[in-house]
């Protein structure tokens, strides 16, 4: 077999992987999966669907340091293996899990984030549209990639809330309501911004354009998750509350998020 034949259905079937994971996870999940196996499989000398170079996957997992980095990329294989039928002996999985053990979380510094700055920062914002997505993403805890997602027909209007039914972490169904009561503005912005948006098309803006603007007014997305887990923590005193709203399966992470460096 030529060497661009091989190329080729190496390219086809990494992008039939893609389309399976779209129809699976969310738009950012799907991406990295699809980089990290695109990077896995560089350099296999011949690739079928049911014929790969499994040992070079393994020595290039294994040099992979970082532990999110490197579930990220065990998770794009196994996933592919999984799709593609393909039988991992018990040996490759437990040689697997032991290079997992030797990975290490990369920490980064961690400055202090003000809510009232933060929000003082959205209020100024002349793009209403903008100001809506980050002042939802407060009063929900969404994540962004969940909020730039949504459609009008994601959403249930009602007298006393909305619900918004988004894909989760993993691909999970779920939803997030906002209360009238609780966010009489809010709840009003977004009914009009549901009820002025074609069905086909999102309410809010991308993950990325989102990202890139709140870099630039000096804050990060993540932090209006964290600032939510905060400031409902506050109202509950409640860490099993604040779980079940952020959506959390594992309590640990939710701790996590009521002592990050959020200042309310």
């Amino acid at each position: 077999m030529k060497i661009k034949e091989v190329e080729r259905m190496i390219y086809n079937l990494l992008q039939e992987y893609k389309e399976h994971l779209q129809e699976k996870y969310r738009p950012d999940t799907a991406n990295t999966y699809y980089k990290r196996l695109c990077t896995l499989f560089e350099g296999q000398s011949l690739f079928l669907k049911d014929k790969l170079d499994i040992p070079l996957i393994i020595e290039k997992i294994g040099s992979i340091k970082h532990k999110n980095y490197f579930s990220q990329s065990k998770n794009a294989f196994l996933h592919f293996c999984k799709w593609q039928n393909v039988n991992l002996s018990a040996g490759v999985l437990e040689r697997i899990g032991e290079l997992e053990k030797g990975t290490r979380k990369k920490y980064r510094h961690l400055e202090v984030v003000d809510v009232k700055e933060v929000e003082e920062k959205i209020n100024q914002l002349e793009n209403n549209k903008l100001k809506l997505s980050y002042r939802v993403m407060i009063a929900t805890g969404l994540r962004v990639s969940e909020l730039a997602g949504i459609t009008p027909k994601d959403c249930d209007i009602e007298e006393d809330y909305i619900i918004l039914n988004i894909i989760g972490k993993g691909g999970d169904k779920q939803t997030v309501s906002i209360i009238s009561s609780e966010y009489p503005n809010l709840y009003e912005q977004i009914k009009s911004q549901i009820e002025n948006t074609p069905q086909d098309k999102k309410l809010f803006y991308s993950a990325v354009y989102l990202q890139a603007k709140a870099k630039e007014l000096g804050f990060k997305c993540h932090d209006l998750r964290r600032a939510f887990a905060k400031i409902e923590y506050r109202k509950s005193q409640s860490k099993s509350e604040v779980q079940k709203k952020l959506r959390h399966s594992n309590g640990k992470t939710t701790n996590i998020y009521i002592r990050s460096m959020i200042k309310l």
